[in-house]
């Protein structure tokens, strides 16, 4: 491992060389105050050492050695167990893998799941190594969660203008620096590609709808959840009154006076308050009505090339299934989709391809699990990798030596069937997807 330094439009940046990949951590790329708007970084003094990861959003993590919160045991041991890392509401960093030599190299960049709630890019699924070896740039970021990147109310909106949604301007921040920046890591910031999981996926598909973001990326990769944004029925979302009435709850029991003297509360008191409210209500995860994010029309297409997946044992298979199936629908004619199963049935208990397995194929981190994997699943991971890198360089995923990968609009329906020795286009059976929907018992998120 070695030291190497670039210069960037910001300044010049010190990163670190390992196994012919460059990584550049802990990158701030914003600032922001609690509840307002993040503002770009384009400068800094001296030498910027980028060899560790900055702080992480407020989260439960940041204080379950203090405090019972409810994570799922499942999860933390699946992501987290073992895992540490610093908390902040200074948390807008982002991190870059590059290869050894890159010159006009497409782009990836990730934004994480976690229901809007929780997340991190550090997360040790998290890795571009993978990436970086195929030609590919891959970075992760930061952006605000639960209270501190949704909080919505009158009185903010009145005082700025405009409220809430600061998880999606955090983004924004975020896509505007590297479009200025990514030239100095030898990236082409007229080929990139945004890719999500679960809430991350949500994101994605606002990002790409987003009337601002319009010829910004040439693809997007959904997963678990392609279509929830704009093919989700109008009676299920939280509506904005509703969001705006759920924070109004947190703010009134508080025992504030004020907005201002509200937006003063120490951080873990400001969390613990919302996260005692905090009962799995949809409207303090949604994100407030903006023209800079909504199209007109949400059920227009979008200018991008899609890849898109669910899990064989996702949080609800056949509703996902039905909307990846009905975003395909609003593309068709516009820009292909390509679909996939994820359909492994995960080694060390039998749960089967539960929502976010995926994950530790997608971004080739198997060793960093506790799972008892076998070659045949670092195959499967390189596999999808490979498609993924296709994709990400030509907005198709095929390429010779592996399986060929029909789009909805050609292949009648059918999607990828990711498995060991069983990679190929499928029909996939909706009774049977239903019947995962109502029966199954494992983790749902």
């Amino acid at each position: 491992m070695k030291s190497v330094k670039i210069e960037t439009p910001c300044g010049h940046v010190e990163g670190i060389s390992e196994s012919s990949v460059r990584k550049f951590f802990g990158i701030q790329y914003a600032t922001a105050k609690r509840w307002e708007y993040a503002t770009e970084v384009t400068s800094w003094p001296g030498v910027y050492q980028a060899k560790s990861f900055g702080a992480a959003p407020i989260q439960e993590r940041a204080f379950i050695d203090g405090i019972q919160y409810k994570e799922q045991p499942f999860y933390h041991r699946e992501f987290y167990d073992n895992f540490e890392s610093e908390y902040s509401e200074d948390c807008l960093f982002l991190n870059i893998w590059t290869p050894e030599r890159p010159e006009n190299c497409p782009v990836l960049v990730v934004l994480y799941g976690g229901g809007m709630i929780s997340g991190q890019s550090n997360e040790k699924v998290f890795d571009g190594t993978e990436y970086a070896k195929r030609g590919v740039i891959l970075i992760t970021l930061n952006f605000r969660v639960n209270i501190f990147g949704l909080f919505a109310s009158t009185e903010l909106k009145e005082k700025y203008g405009k409220c809430g949604n600061y998880a999606l301007y955090d983004q924004l921040t975020a896509f505007q620096w590297i479009r200025r920046n990514v030239g100095a890591f030898g990236g082409d910031c007229s080929r990139m590609t945004l890719i999500g999981q679960s809430a991350g996926a949500s994101c994605v598909e606002t990002q790409i709808k987003a009337p601002v973001n319009r010829g910004v990326f040439q693809g997007a990769i959904i997963q678990s959840s392609a279509g929830f944004v704009s093919g989700l029925p109008d009676f299920v979302k939280p509506k904005c009154e509703n969001t705006l009435n759920a924070w109004k709850s947190v703010f009134e029991k508080s025992g504030c006076k004020t907005i201002d003297e509200f937006q003063k509360l120490p951080t873990k008191q400001l969390f613990d308050l919302w996260y005692s409210m905090n009962q799995g209500n949809m409207a303090y995860t949604g994100f407030i009505p903006d023209d800079v994010f909504n199209p007109k029309d949400a059920k227009e297409p979008c200018e991008v090339n899609v890849l898109c997946g669910i899990t064989s044992e996702d949080t609800a298979p056949a509703i996902f299934y039905w909307l990846t199936k009905r975003f395909g629908k609003i593309q068709r004619g516009v820009r292909p989709v390509y679909a996939y199963i994820f359909n492994r049935q995960l080694p060390g208990d039998k749960l089967g391809a539960w929502h976010s397995s995926d994950l530790w194929y997608t971004y080739g981190t198997l060793e960093r699990c506790w799972r008892p994997f076998t070659s045949e699943d670092y195959e499967l991971s390189n596999r999808i990798i490979d498609y993924f890198c296709n994709f990400v360089k030509t907005g198709n995923p095929n390429n010779s030596g592996l399986e060929y990968w029909e789009p909805l609009s050609e292949s009648g329906g059918k999607f990828m069937r990711f498995d060991v020795h069983n990679t190929k286009m499928v029909k996939l059976s909706y009774l049977r997807l239903l019947h995962t929907t109502l029966t199954y018992k494992g983790p749902r998120m």
